[in-house]
């Protein structure tokens, strides 16, 4: 009896574990649409993107200018509220259907958005410290990412999708 009892928790695991997996893959697929074209994406998501950059071109504004004046709690909290505006838009470009024959690369650009918004948080958390050595590091960091997330979209012709970190000063 003690045999069967694992048996059956051991089946019902595994069962649950297959379920999840499916439930996992179906939203994957969810985000594609095979009728969805590249041009299509490109139209819906460069307003998403052309609102960020608007928002945090006037977030970040002067932020360079508040390090070197050393008002570093104030630079801190506009990382912070840029990070904030960044996910939003993250997630709102994560919500529009991909083209299925682009999926892969459009997933791959959508992670190291996801890593930017990690660094634009890092930064804010370092200046609040006071850290200007690890400032200095992790924004190196954030412009290099920047440039990864760009070519992972080479061909899409973005306008206002594309990184610029020169803008965010």
């Amino acid at each position: 009896m003690l045999r069967n009892t694992r048996v059956l928790k051991l089946h019902v695991a595994i069962a649950a574990a297959l379920a999840l997996t499916a439930l996992a893959a179906s939203a994957a697929f969810a985000l594609t649409s095979p009728t969805q074209t590249r041009e299509g994406y490109v139209a819906q998501v460069e307003p998403i993107c052309k609102q960020n950059t608007k928002a945090n071109e006037q977030i970040l504004a002067g932020v360079r200018k508040q390090i070197k004046q050393g008002k570093l709690d104030a630079a801190a909290g506009k990382f912070g509220k840029a990070a904030t505006a960044f996910a939003k838009a993250v997630r709102q470009l994560k919500a529009v259907p991909q083209p299925a024959a682009d999926a892969a690369k459009l997933t791959k650009w959508l992670g190291i958005l996801d890593d930017e918004t990690k660094l634009l948080r890092e930064i804010g958390k370092a200046l609040a410290a006071g850290n200007k050595g690890k400032v200095q590091m992790l924004y190196v960091r954030l412009t290099h990412n920047g440039n990864l997330a760009n070519n992972a979209v080479l061909g899409f012709d973005f306008d206002h999708c594309l990184i610029e970190s020169s803008k965010f000063e």
